[in-house]
């Protein structure tokens, strides 16, 4: 039996395995081969192309981190992040705190400021980068590299504010519903903080104005009973003088139809025997979500109609 070759191609069957081992004769990676009759000692010295080919292969893309400030603390779609930044020259293995320490360093912040989450998700120190991964829309960590966000440390205490699906905060594009749902607003507020103050963070959130607001808050006193519910009606008042620092579970949010007077307040478009009002200038309430489609503000778009029909796409294709 003759002897394997290369170059001859014993062994091959065909012209294009010949090719095959042909191509792969050499290796096929970034190492060099080194003079055998080099001194022992250099031996040793790796090649700086090599050392940074291995790096490359090593460390992550850089990662994008969010920087949130103010005592808003909610994250969704309207969260405004004032400063954001790139993390270059990460491994996979890193854990949180590996991260946390490189930014604290990099943007000359304490660590205790340096708190990182995936969404809403707080990732905690011993987790490692290469675990932030969830093929799961949503969850704030279907992003790869992950997309990250840093929150200073509370000064406070975290207060939540539930604030029911309704029109005033449901979002809406070009006569199509794109946001309709219950809320989960958080604040970092202090106990000496006022009802009045709470509800101007609330305003500046919503958009709807604070006198209009009715806050009431679900207090629990022992892990025997659901609770009690205390309305927040004195704007003056603490949130420590309801205790909410040391019992509250949430806070409720309604918005209130009238006034102190007890006279219902005409906020939104109407009809009556005069014909059609349309909404008060400074309105907050979406246009679009008005149902009704036969008033002469109405958007050309009919929400309940699909984009577009199947016949009308082929029709467009033969066109």
């Amino acid at each position: 039996m003759s002897k394997f070759s290369f170059t001859d191609g014993v062994g091959a069957e065909d012209e294009a395995q010949k090719a095959i081992l042909e191509k792969f004769k050499e290796a096929q990676h970034f190492m060099t081969v080194k003079d055998p009759k080099m001194a022992y000692e250099k031996m040793l010295d790796m090649d700086e192309r090599q050392l940074t080919a291995a790096k490359e292969a090593e460390l992550l893309k850089p990662i994008r981190v969010r920087f949130t400030e103010g005592p808003d603390r909610t994250m969704d779609g309207k969260t405004q992040y004032p400063k954001a930044t790139e993390v270059p020259g990460i491994s996979g293995q890193a854990t949180i705190l590996d991260l946390r320490l490189k930014l604290a360093k990099a943007e000359d912040l304490p660590l205790e400021d340096i708190n990182v989450f995936a969404g809403d998700t707080s990732l905690t120190d011993d987790l490692r980068l290469h675990e932030c991964f969830m093929d799961w829309m949503g969850s704030g960590l279907d992003d790869w590299p992950p997309r990250l966000t840093v929150k200073p440390r509370i000064a406070g205490f975290e207060l939540h504010v539930v604030v029911p699906a309704m029109r005033d905060t449901s979002e809406w594009d070009k006569g199509k519903l794109i946001g309709y749902q219950e809320q989960n607003l958080i604040f970092d507020v202090q106990p000496s903080t006022t009802v009045k103050e709470l509800k101007s963070l609330l305003s500046d959130r919503l958009g709807i104005p604070a006198e209009r607001h009715s806050l009431s808050a679900q207090l629990r006193r022992s892990v025997h009973s659901y609770g009690e519910f205390v309305d927040l009606d004195d704007d003056e008042r603490t949130l420590a003088d309801y205790e909410l620092e040391k019992y509250c579970v949430c806070i409720r949010f309604e918005k209130s139809q009238v006034d102190a007077n007890g006279d219902y307040i005409f906020d939104d478009a109407f009809w009556d025997e005069n014909g059609y009002h349309a909404q008060p200038e400074g309105c907050w309430i979406p246009q679009d979500s008005l149902a009704d489609r036969t008033r002469p503000d109405a958007n050309p778009v009919d929400p309940n109609q699909p984009l577009s029909i199947v016949s009308d796409r082929r029709a467009a294709e033969k066109s």
